[in-house]
């Protein structure tokens, strides 16, 4: 159960994870909401999210964590067309409002082999890989996502001439601004472990 950002740094270190993390402040006041619209904050937050990572990320995993760790609620083996349902029916169970979000996600990707060399197969890729928002009451609603640096080496792919970084940072930086225009908040360098060359959007070229 991760309870602040400090803490899922300190388990991405433990596991030898390099991950890089961007993220914005909300700026919430949730002593203004009841139970049920600070949920209602989150599902949107959730649902905003989704759409900004379209065609990059798919839902894995989600664990809910209400004020006061009063209720924790885990799921995984998620289906990307029916996550929003289940996680709407799950918050119509929730006693009291939710204090942390954490969405894990597999990567999408494309492979190829030298058996189809013209013909790219998509897949889900398990790297570090998360989105997790704070709020409720003592909180103004933080939210982060992070992603495995190793999809973002120098490393050239076998049979082309193009490093993993030159593939994959277009892609993130498209995402994270999307995000930034769905948010309507200015997304920021957050953190990093291992020293990733993280920058506004994504990784710098090491």
């Amino acid at each position: 159960m991760i309870k602040n950002f400090d803490e899922f740094l300190e388990t991405s270190w433990e596991r030898n994870q390099v991950v890089g993390a961007w993220g914005f402040n909300s700026n919430m006041n949730f002593s203004a909401l009841s139970p049920e619209e600070t949920n209602v904050w989150f599902f949107e937050q959730v649902f905003n999210f989704l759409r900004a990572y379209f065609g990059l990320v798919v839902p894995d995993a989600m664990e809910l964590i209400t004020y006061n760790a009063t209720q924790h609620l885990q799921k995984s083996g998620l289906d990307q067309q029916t996550f929003l349902d289940e996680l709407m029916l799950l918050m119509k169970n929730l006693r009291e409002p939710l204090w942390t979000f954490r969405l894990s996600l597999n990567i999408v990707g494309f492979l190829r082999t030298s058996f189809q060399v013209d013909n790219p197969v998509r897949l889900q890729i398990q790297e570090p890989c998360s989105f997790i928002v704070w709020g409720g009451p003592d909180e103004t609603g933080f939210q982060n996502f992070s992603i495995s640096y190793h999809l973002f080496s120098t490393v050239v792919l076998e049979g082309q001439e193009q490093e993993l970084w030159s593939i994959n940072q277009p892609i993130l930086e498209k995402a994270l601004q999307k995000w930034e225009q769905q948010s309507g908040h200015m997304i920021d360098v957050v953190d990093s472990t291992g020293d990733a060359p993280v920058q506004q959007y994504g990784f710098d070229r090491a």
